[in-house]
């Protein structure tokens, strides 16, 4: 029977395995045996969590697009084991608060509130509003193709999918040519510009905003129970109750090809294991520079990794965790924070993204709240914070505490409730995604979609290559957990179109 190796145990590996035991239809099977393997001592990936001083910090899931049960993509994560009739899914009232001066503009599940709201606040702003809304709602639509790869797709089933987004494609056009700064700055009220930049990074195009806002009141993204934790431990063991097998603690260190194909694997603990096809579901940019002869890279790795990396920003943040020594019931579960005199890496910090996990009971003892604060990095920033920590880690874990310390007197100075309360808990940066994932320049998320590229998506395939394929957010921007899913289907379905003696 054939072997399968999957390299990574994140999201997008797991995805691959699982569907090499489901796919392609049920009068057929795949014969194909499959082993994952993973680096670090859990999976997940950047799907990460853990513990410290009996609570669980959650890295990961802000919301999880996909939790509409009438998308492709809701039938995806139920494959996956993530959600089903079973597992609780938490939908909040709003998507974040933003003050500004005393007002108060909260982000609505109900789009309508959203509006009415806005229009009470500044109605010198009606006909900028009113676009805004209207464009939220155009965007609520969006497909995400989740069934198979779009170059699988019928002459039909294109046809369909372009009259679908019709509505889209037209707005598309004018607005993925425009970065969120420049769509905020014509409206009058300081609270609707600052609730506009305050969220995703202000050289964004502005679409990506009202994608995210519309899956939101469209109920596309939410929380599944468990979070992070719960996601991996649902994957993980429908993965192997299917068969597969998930080997831990094992670090590729290169594939070996012989004439064009691959072979095997060799492992950093010394062990080559050969394989009949692989699948590479690691970062990418560490796959192509680590683990491949550089002769494979293509156009979109070279373009993005080497040629005009500053065409194609990344992004990441510094995660801070804190500890509340009661159940708070007057801050807000997702809010802007403001931050006074903070910089890091010699750049003013004026804001970060706060939230709070008291939705999750499981996280932490009932008498406590964790608080997770989200400060935005960029590529500067990463190294920055991975020289510190290379030069001197004293030095790094000091720099670490200076930070936390002063989040905490900004988060007591906005909520007095919390004054001797606090416990800093945990702060994780860019650094550490990159030590524990590979991740290119420390970013959780893929290539940032700006005005000023084109989206384009990789077909996960390597030329000259046959029996290897690619999985991974870095092959559709703006990457995330539900673009690493997809593409670890996709890689499957790529593999059994291509060797169809594979089917039986």
């Amino acid at each position: 029977m054939p072997n399968l190796i999957i390299i990574g145990g994140g999201v997008a590996g797991l995805t691959a395995g699982i569907y090499a035991h489901l796919l392609p239809t049920s009068r057929e099977k795949a014969h194909l045996t499959s082993t994952i393997y993973e680096r670090h001592t859990l999976p997940g990936g950047l799907l990460s969590y853990w513990e410290r001083r009996g609570c669980l910090l959650d890295n990961c899931v802000h919301w999880l697009t996909g939790t509409n049960d009438s998308t492709p993509l809701y039938r995806l994560w139920q494959d996956v084991g993530v959600l089903s009739d079973k597992v609780a899914i938490h939908r909040p009232a709003y998507f974040m608060q933003v003050e500004h001066n005393g007002e108060i503009l909260h982000l609505w599940r109900d789009l309508d509130r959203v509006r009415e709201d806005m229009l009470r606040l500044s109605p010198e702003d009606t006909p900028r509003i009113e676009e805004f809304i209207r464009l939220v709602r155009i965007y609520s639509d969006t497909v995400v193709i989740a069934d198979k790869p779009l170059e699988q797709y019928s002459l039909w089933e294109k046809a369909k999918l372009i009259y679908a987004m019709r509505h889209i494609g037209k707005a598309h056009r004018t607005y993925a040519k425009m970065s969120i700064a420049q769509y905020a700055e014509p409206f009058r009220h300081p609270l609707i510009r600052k609730f506009l930049q305050a969220y995703f990074p202000v050289h964004y195009n502005v679409s990506s905003l009202f994608f995210v806002f519309g899956i939101f009141t469209d109920g596309n993204a939410d929380l599944p129970a468990g979070g992070s934790r719960g996601m991996v431990e649902r994957m993980v063991s429908r993965y192997q109750s299917l068969g597969g097998t998930l080997q831990t603690g094992w670090e590729a260190e290169r594939v070996n090809i012989v004439n064009h194909k691959a072979v095997s694997v060799t492992f950093r603990n010394g062990q080559t294991v050969e394989a009949d096809y692989i699948i590479l579901a690691c970062d990418l940019h560490h796959t192509i520079t680590r683990l491949l002869p550089v002769g494979y890279m293509d156009k979109y790795m070279y373009e993005r990794f080497i040629a005009h990396p500053d065409k194609y920003p990344t992004y990441s943040s510094v995660n801070l965790y804190f500890a509340v020594n009661h159940r708070t019931t007057t801050i807000p579960e997702a809010r802007i924070l403001d931050l006074t005199d903070l910089h890091i890496n010699g750049k003013p910090i004026p804001y970060a993204f706060l939230k709070h996990f008291n939705y999750e009971p499981s996280f932490a003892p009932t008498d406590t709240t964790i608080l997770q604060v989200l400060i935005t990095q960029y590529a500067d920033d990463f190294q920055y914070w991975q020289q510190l920590r290379t030069d001197n880690y004293q030095n790094y874990r000091t720099e670490k505490g200076i930070l936390a310390q002063a989040v905490a007197e900004c988060l007591t100075c906005t909520f007095p409730e919390l004054q001797d309360c606090l416990t800093i808990l945990d702060v994780c940066t860019p650094a550490t995604n990159h030590r524990f994932c590979n991740a290119y320049q420390g970013a959780y998320m893929s290539f940032s979609l700006t005005p000023y590229n084109k989206k384009v998506t990789h077909d996960g395939r390597l030329r000259g290559l046959r029996n290897v394929y690619l999985a991974g957010q870095w092959l559709q921007a703006p990457g995330g957990l539900p673009n690493a899913a997809v593409t670890g289907k996709f890689a499957i379905q790529r593999l059994l179109h291509d060797h169809k003696s594979i089917l039986k």
